[in-house]
């Protein structure tokens, strides 16, 4: 679904809503194209109501190639079990949270893209008035500079994207990224988040335990999960309970774990996990505010340290280089 996570909240939100109302999945689209949706919202529904008539099944008919794996595991499940409404509003939660996290990110990066301005332009302008540059020639100068790093930062983005696509499949890469402090629990709690979600909505549908657990750790874009994940589904093909391997494995949270295995043995792990989609939702977005924090802190004092920098090593050229123009005329 090419929109932004804030659109997405919205948009799952109505739908819930309105299945919640007892409007049929095409009666809700139907509802909501009254509304005045922006184009793709609009594009999505109408192409979905083609799709359902003929024959398409909800979860093949809603976005095909466009709503992510999540998305798809989420609406399928609901589908399966006749719980749409539930599934829905789990994405909706979902996206609510990543808008929410995703605004308090930028923000908390502001102040410091400020200030990375203001150094390149310090770290240019000091050496170059030294030098008696003209203006023109030392804007260039920071002109070009800037580039440079926005290249660096695009880079480094695109780095970073694959290796956290990476760490869905490599339980080595995945295993690294977790122990980075911050940044790794940011991780974690995300994974848990996307994991407990499908987890519960698959388990309200009443899907088998061999399906849920498939598909949530699939949906958890986690090696490490998934890897735990097929060693969970041996002992569901033995007859055994799910609690003890979740425990050992070192796949999960040590209190999820043990929480799972109590709610298992009593018969209440959907209560239990209702409680852990909040919880971990709500760590998932504690996690990015406290990540975005830690790396706005590195660029501000970074930035920092380099203006520090360019003025001691300017006043300190500045003072020495006539000294030593007299020592060697001498």
């Amino acid at each position: 679904m090419p929109f932004s996570a804030a659109q997405k909240h919205l948009f799952y939100t109505e739908i819930a809503k309105l299945l919640e109302a007892g409007f049929g999945i095409r009666e809700a689209g139907r509802a909501m194209l009254d509304t005045r949706l922006p184009p793709l919202q609009a594009d999505l529904l109408r192409r979905m109501e083609v799709d359902l008539e003929a024959g398409k099944s909800i979860t093949e008919a809603f976005g095909p190639g466009v709503v992510t794996s999540l998305e798809r595991s989420l609406i399928g499940a609901g589908e399966r079990g006749g719980r749409m409404a539930p599934a829905f509003q789990h994405l909706a939660d979902y996206f609510g949270m990543l808008a929410l996290a995703r605004r308090e990110a930028i923000a908390a990066m502001v102040y410091p893209a400020f200030l990375l301005h203001m150094g390149i332009f310090v770290g240019v302008l000091a050496p170059g008035l030294m030098a008696g540059k003209e203006l023109p020639e030392m804007l260039v100068e920071f002109v070009l500079i800037l580039l440079a790093v926005y290249a660096a930062v695009f880079v480094l983005w695109l780095g970073v994207k694959a290796m956290l696509r990476g760490a869905s499949t490599s339980t080595g890469l995945d295993r690294f990224l977790r122990r980075i402090p911050v940044l790794g629990g940011a991780r974690r709690a995300m994974a848990m988040a996307r994991f407990t979600k499908v987890y519960h909505t698959s388990l309200l549908a009443g899907l088998s335990m061999r399906e849920t657990v498939e598909t949530a750790c699939e949906a958890s874009h986690s090696a490490v999960i998934r890897d735990a994940g097929r060693r969970l589904g041996l002992v569901l093909e033995g007859g055994g309970f799910l609690g003890p391997t979740m425990i050992s494995c070192g796949a999960f949270p040590s209190a999820f774990a043990r929480s799972y295995a109590t709610a298992e043995e009593s018969g209440s792990l959907d209560r239990d996990l209702a409680r852990w989609t909040v919880v971990y939702q709500e760590e998932a977005a504690k996690g990015t505010k406290a990540a975005a924090g830690f790396i706005s802190k590195g660029v501000y004092f970074a930035v920092l340290i380099f203006i520090a920098w360019t003025i001691i090593s300017t006043y300190t050229g500045a003072v020495l280089d006539p000294i030593r123009e007299l020592d060697s005329a001498e």
